[in-house]
């Protein structure tokens, strides 16, 4: 299984004139607003997390007519099996472990997993756990 980024730094060299916002969600906050009993449901659960689930969505094929996968992402193995609530090694904090990658939670119809995802992340997308930058050149974000 491919292992998951501790981090990442975003940054801008040139920006577009008009648009080009990046949005941002803190899933620890998000798991913090969840109520118990969610809490305790989707501390059982686990989704598929897959960069070609989520940009076959979006319209782009991303496996060529032989079946081989066209480029996207550093991994074309098994797609990984990874719990919804990450819990942070050395603090213990939880947050959710949601987004567009994750699909397909094992025992539930596909309809209603893709339904109780999106439920979570329009959860988790509200104010005040969001925060939308406004680049320009030279900009890092970590």
């Amino acid at each position: 299984m491919p292992v998951q980024a501790k981090g990442a730094v975003f940054s801008a060299e040139v920006v577009p004139s008009i648009g080009g916002q990046t949005g941002f969600a803190d899933m620890r906050a998000a798991y913090d607003a969840l109520d118990d009993a969610r809490k305790e449901r989707v501390e059982q659960l686990q989704a598929h997390h897959s960069l070609h689930y989520s940009q076959s969505k979006l319209g782009h094929q991303t496996k060529k007519a032989d079946g081989e996968y066209s480029g996207y992402g550093l991994h074309d193995g098994p797609v990984p099996l990874r719990p919804l609530v990450k819990i942070h090694p050395e603090t213990g904090r939880k947050s959710l472990l949601i987004g567009r990658h994750a699909h397909a939670i094992p025992g539930m119809a596909l309809a209603d997993s893709d339904r109780f995802l999106q439920e979570l992340i329009d959860f988790a997308c509200q104010r005040p756990r969001i925060y939308h930058h406004d680049w320009s050149a030279g900009d890092a974000v970590l």
